[in-house]
């Protein structure tokens, strides 16, 4: 397997960033631009997205935080704040229960701890189905576009016209992952760092009462950052009030 990052390089705080389903590294462009040089950000494009590749194996996100770790062995860095949005908080959390002593912080935006529930499975297979499938795609794109990102169309129309030109049959195997997600909440309590737990108020994937129940059984609890007039990905709609809420965060770990 080989998986595609960048790294801003230079001597701070590595903080390590996981994208959201049907999109790629790239998403924290704002993220790079505000937070560098003070901070060393590595973005890591998932297996199935970006340029890292995919061996047509199924994986989990148990996987996925392997390969996150890695990234890291290979760059050398023993310690690092983790974090991501979506998809990539999911494999967050991962990294944090596979080795614990090394993470300083997290960041976990859009995200729960708990198993997809079935309803939700059904609602989703239909969605990446349409997605991978041979139909016409515009809907689709239409309506994830909508709900992930919400915003303006200029929000939007990078990621639409990178997602028509994409393979869509690569997403399978990453939304097999989502779907069938395991539950980390009875193992969270063991993750003791400071954590930053942030959602956008129109968030349809996962409800307050979700992200308010992993806040709340993480070992060291944190309140909940609510970013008005955000959906899943507040980073790319709300940039500047999402790079505050992320820079207080670094600057206050010890």
């Amino acid at each position: 397997m080989k998986i595609h990052y960048t790294d801003t390089g230079g001597g701070g705080r590595a903080v390590v960033l996981g994208h959201s389903l049907f999109m790629d590294q790239e998403m924290f462009a704002a993220q790079v631009a505000a937070l560098t040089p003070k901070y060393r950000l590595i973005a890591i494009d998932s297996r199935g997205h970006g340029l890292s590749e995919d061996d047509e194996i199924p994986f989990s996100y148990w996987d996925l935080a392997r390969d996150a770790w890695a990234v890291l062995d290979d760059l050398g860095l023993e310690r690092a704040v983790v974090g991501g949005t979506a998809y990539g908080s999911f494999t967050a959390v991962r990294m944090a229960l596979l080795a614990r002593p090394r993470v300083d912080g997290l960041i976990l935006v859009g995200s729960s701890g708990s198993a997809m529930s079935p309803q939700r499975r059904v609602g989703y297979r239909e969605v990446t189905d349409a997605w991978a499938g041979t139909a016409a795609l515009a809907p689709t794109i239409k309506m994830v576009a909508s709900l992930m990102i919400g915003g303006t169309a200029e929000d939007q129309k990078p990621w639409r016209q990178k997602w028509f030109t994409e393979d869509r049959a690569r997403l399978r195997l990453a939304a097999d992952c989502m779907i069938h997600r395991d539950s980390v909440l009875e193992l969270l309590g063991d993750i003791t760092c400071p954590a930053l737990v942030v959602r956008g108020l129109a968030d349809q994937a996962n409800s307050p009462e979700e992200v308010a129940e992993l806040a709340a059984v993480l070992g060291n609890p944190t309140t909940v950052h609510t970013i008005a007039g955000a959906s899943l990905t507040p980073n790319l709609t709300h940039p500047d009030e999402f790079n505050e809420l992320v820079l207080t965060f670094l600057d206050g770990l010890p």
